[in-house]
C-alpha cells in the first residue's frame, strides 16, 4: 500500500457533529417493498420539479455544489465539472468542498440554520433519513417523473437502497463497498498464492497464521475500528442490521446485529487480536494503511473508493516492497446476503429558487450518465452505477488493466436482493469517520473490546444498548 509517510497529508480532519435537531415532523420508513426502487417515482405525492423554470432562464443559472471528495476523486469531479461546464450554456457549477463526508453534513446541518445554503450536496449513504426529516429536499423522483428520466439502466439495489416509501431521495452518485488490500509480496514469502486472497473469514484467519509463522508481516490483518465493516459484515451473513425492516417498513427504533451471529463475529475479531494475528489501528484514518505500506501488517480491509488514489501514488517508490493486491471483502457466506451500497448521493435543496433546482437535476443528470460514470469509475475506484456504462472506455481498459477496479462492483452484484442488503434507514446513523450515532457506538464497542480486553459479548450488547439510546432520543427529537 504505497500512502505517503506524512500523516498530516492525509489526515482527515472530522469536525465535531453539530448537535442541531430538525424540529421538523418525521417521515416514516419503507413501504414494506425491501426498498425496491421501481422507477423512482410512485408512492407518495411528489413536489414539482420546476424543469420550465431552466427552459426560460435567460441568462446562464449557477449553482453551487457542496462535496467531499478529496485528492484523486477530487481532481476527476473537477474535470468532469468543467466538461459539464463547457458543454452547455444554461448552467455554470461552481463546487465547494469539505475535509469529509462528516464534514460536509455538519456544514449543511448548520446551514439550514443561517439558510445559506447550496443548490445541490452530496451525503454520505448513512444520512438518507436525516435529510428526509430536514425537509429540505427535492425529491429527485418528483424530477425523475418530470422528465421522463428512464432508470432502468442503474444498478437496482443502488436505485433501492435510497427510495424510501417509494420515493427516490437523492440522485445515486458515487458508490462504494469494502475490499480486502493486502501486499503480494508477503503472500509470496508466507506460501501463500498471491493471486488468491481469502474470501471467508476462516480463510483470513489462516493466511494471518501463515503471514505471522513466516515472519512475513509482524502482523496478518492491520483493523480500523470502524462501524461500517461490520454492517456489512451484517448484511453478508443475510441479517438485519435495525429492527422494522431494517428501517424500510417503519422507522427504526432499536438495532437488531446484537444476535448470536453478530457474537460470533465479534468474538471472531477479538480472537485473532488475542493470538497476535490482527493489530487494532483504532478509528485512526489512515494507521490501517500505514501498517501494511510499512511491513507490520500483511492485509487491511477499507473502502473500493481509496483504489484511485492508491494508483495515484504508486509510482511514488516510497514503498518497494509492497506490490498491492486487492480482492473481496472476507466475511460471512450466506445465499441471502451480500455488501451494502456505501458512498454516496446528491441532494436537490428544495430552498433555492425553481431555475437552480432544475440546473441542480441537470448536473447531477450529467454525473449520471453512462460515459460520465464510466469516466468517474476508471479515475476513481468508485462502482459504475450504471450497467451501460460498464461496456464503455475508458472503464473497460481500466478493468482489463487493473482488474481490481471492478471486484467492488462485481461484488456488488453479486448480492441477494432483500431488506438485509437493501441496507438500514436509520435517524441516529452516525458518519463514516465518526464517533456519533449508531457507527459510535460500534467503534466504542470496538475499542473496548481491543483496548479493555473487554470480552465480545459484553462489548456488542453495550454497543447495542448505546445504539438504542442514540436512535431512541433521535426520534423522539423529529417527532
Amino acid at each position: 500500500m504505497t500512502m505517503n509517510r506524512s500523516r498530516g497529508r492525509w489526515t482527515v480532519v472530522i469536525a465535531a457533529t453539530v448537535a442541531l435537531a430538525f424540529g421538523l415532523a418525521a417521515c416514516g420508513g419503507g413501504d414494506g417493498d425491501d426498498g425496491a426502487a421501481g422507477d423512482g417515482g410512485g408512492g407518495a405525492d411528489l413536489p414539482e420539479c420546476p424543469l420550465d423554470a431552466l427552459e426560460d432562464a435567460s441568462a446562464p443559472v449557477e449553482i453551487t455544489f457542496w462535496h467531499a471528495m478529496t485528492r484523486a476523486n477530487k481532481d476527476e469531479l473537477e474535470r468532469l465539472t468543467r466538461e459539464f461546464n463547457e458543454s452547455q450554456s444554461k448552467v455554470r457549477v461552481t463546487l465547494s468542498e469539505s475535509p469529509s463526508y462528516a464534514d460536509n453534513f455538519t456544514r449543511y446541518k448548520s446551514a439550514l440554520a443561517t439558510g445559506e445554503l447550496p443548490d445541490l450536496v452530496q451525503i454520505e449513504d448513512t444520512g438518507l433519513q436525516q435529510m428526509i426529516d430536514s425537509r429540505s429536499v427535492l425529491p429527485a423522483a418528483a424530477c425523475v417523473e418530470a422528465d421522463d428520466y428512464d432508470t432502468s439502466d442503474h444498478i437496482e439495489r443502488v436505485v433501492a437502497y435510497y427510495t424510501v416509501e417509494g420515493v427516490l431521495w437523492p440522485m445515486p452518485f458515487n458508490v462504494s463497498n469494502p475490499i480486502l488490500y493486502y501486499n503480494k509480496n508477503a503472500f509470496r514469502a508466507a506460501g501463500l498464492d498471491p493471486e488468491s486472497p481469502p474470501r471467508t473469514l476462516d480463510e483470513l484467519r489462516e493466511a494471518s497464521q501463515a503471514i505471522v509463522d513466516a515472519g512475513a508481516a509482524d502482523y496478518g490483518l492491520a483493523f480500523k475500528s470502524d462501524g461500517w465493516f461490520f454492517e456489512h459484515w451484517t448484511a453478508m451473513s443475510g441479517r438485519l442490521y435495525v429492527n422494522n425492516g431494517n428501517g424500510r417498513e417503519d422507522r427504526a427504533t432499536e438495532v437488531a446485529f446484537d444476535d448470536e451471529e453478530g457474537v460470533a463475529q465479534w468474538e471472531w475479531l477479538q480472537g485473532m487480536h488475542r493470538d497476535g494475528l490482527l493489530l487494532s489501528t483504532g478509528d485512526a484514518d489512515i494507521d490501517h494503511y500505514l501498517a501494511v505500506a510499512e511491513g507490520k501488517a500483511a492485509m487491511t480491509i477499507d473502502t473500493s473508493a481509496a483504489l484511485g488514489t492508491i494508483f495515484q501514488l504508486l509510482g511514488s517508490g516510497q514503498y518497494p516492497d509492497v506490490a498491492l493486491g486487492a480482492g473481496p471483502m472476507p466475511g460471512p457466506e450466506s445465499d441471502d446476503g451480500g455488501v451494502l451500497v456505501g458512498g454516496a448521493a446528491l441532494y436537490i435543496v428544495n430552498r433555492s429558487g425553481p431555475a437552480e433546482q432544475a440546473a441542480a437535476w441537470e448536473y447531477a443528470k450529467f454525473l449520471n450518465e453512462a460515459r460520465t460514470q464510466a469516466e468517474w469509475s476508471a479515475a476513481t475506484g468508485y462502482i459504475p452505477i450504471r450497467e451501460s456504462a460498464t461496456e464503455l472506455e475508458p472503464i473497460t481498459e481500466a478493468w482489463a488493466q487493473r482488474p481490481e477496479l471492478r471486484i467492488a462492483y462485481d461484488q456488488l452484484l453479486a448480492g441477494a436482493d432483500n431488506a438485509a442488503t437493501a441496507g438500514p434507514v436509520i435517524g441516529a446513523y452516525g458518519s463514516a469517520g465518526g464517533n456519533d450515532g449508531v457507527r459510535g457506538a460500534i467503534v466504542e464497542g470496538l475499542n473496548a473490546m481491543f483496548v479493555r480486553d473487554v470480552p465480545a459479548s459484553d462489548a456488542l450488547a453495550e454497543a447495542a444498548a448505546t445504539a438504542d439510546e442514540r436512535i431512541q432520543e433521535y426520534n423522539a427529537r423529529v417527532g
